[in-house]
């Protein structure tokens, strides 16, 4: 089985294809908070606090206890025949959720991520593939619904890795010339995340990217700049059209060198996004 949390909290089980989601907002907040610490105790009264926060009910282990046991069961409903009693541990006046790195979407995410930087120096291409790949395990906002403390955390942290992700996405493609591909993503990251300037830094560089043909087909001489439309500013004015074709060259030179540059920085970038993600 797996537990969906890049959107809203799922379990799904592969066997049979099916996800099942938690109708009770409580039970919500028990699972979100044993799944941002798995495969460790977490004491009864900080489950309390994430159920309920400061207002607990009266005889509030008694309650505590009687969701933990309704959600054992929901998770044997999701997956039958599998170990769901055995899943959620009661222990030590605590509770641990015992479930494997492979059965947790937000593992596999960092896995792609892993992957991807692995790539990235040798075959750019294929990183930026790899992340578009690890991206689209995402279904919506990390955790969405109701979660107390510890999913509020986990939530943000699963939030930050994928925007760092994206901003990998997009400096890669941008590397490998697909300005033109990552313009309406751009605009849309830069409209959901107004506070994030990265976003407006690879949109302006993406509207000014070079304008370049595709060689023929079969081979032929490398990529060479389109002429510009009538009026366009690169036109040459009175230079001719000599003086203008050379100046266009001229900047395509540059743009691509400083290409080279902008390349070895967002490898660097993903390399510290993906040792981050790992720690």
């Amino acid at each position: 089985m797996q537990f969906r949390m890049l959107g809203p909290l799922q379990m799904y089980d592969d066997r049979r294809r099916a996800a099942t989601e938690l109708t009770s907002p409580l039970q919500q907040r028990l699972l979100k908070a044993l799944l941002a610490h798995p495969n460790t105790l977490v004491p009864a009264s900080v489950l309390v606090r994430e159920l309920w926060g400061g207002r607990p009910p009266h005889k509030a282990g008694n309650a505590l206890q009687a969701h933990a046991s309704r959600l054992r069961r929901a998770m044997e409903r999701a997956e039958p025949g599998g170990p769901g009693a055995a899943r959620l541990v009661a222990r030590d006046a605590g509770y641990l959720l015992r479930v494997g790195p492979e059965e947790l979407d937000s593992a596999r995410f960092r896995l792609g991520v892993r992957r991807a930087r692995a790539l990235a120096g040798s075959d750019p291409e294929e990183a930026g593939l790899l992340l578009r790949q690890a991206l689209s395990r995402w279904r919506g906002d990390a955790l969405a619904g109701p979660r107390g403390p510890a999913g509020d955390a986990l939530a943000v942290v699963l939030e930050q890795e994928r925007l760092g992700a994206l901003e990998a996405v997009f400096d890669l493609s941008l590397l490998t010339g697909q300005h033109r591909r990552i313009v309406p993503e751009l605009r849309e990251a830069v409209l959901a995340h107004p506070a994030r300037p990265r976003f407006r830094e690879q949109l302006g560089r993406a509207l000014a990217g070079p304008r370049v043909t595709p060689p023929p087909a079969g081979g032929g001489r490398a990529l060479r700049p389109v002429p510009p439309a009538p009026g366009d500013a690169r036109s040459g004015g009175d230079g001719g059209a000599g003086s203008g074709e050379l100046d266009r060259l001229r900047a395509l030179v540059e743009r691509i060198a400083s290409d080279q540059h902008a390349l070895r920085s967002a490898i660097a970038q993903l390399s510290e996004l993906v040792g981050r993600t790992a720690a």
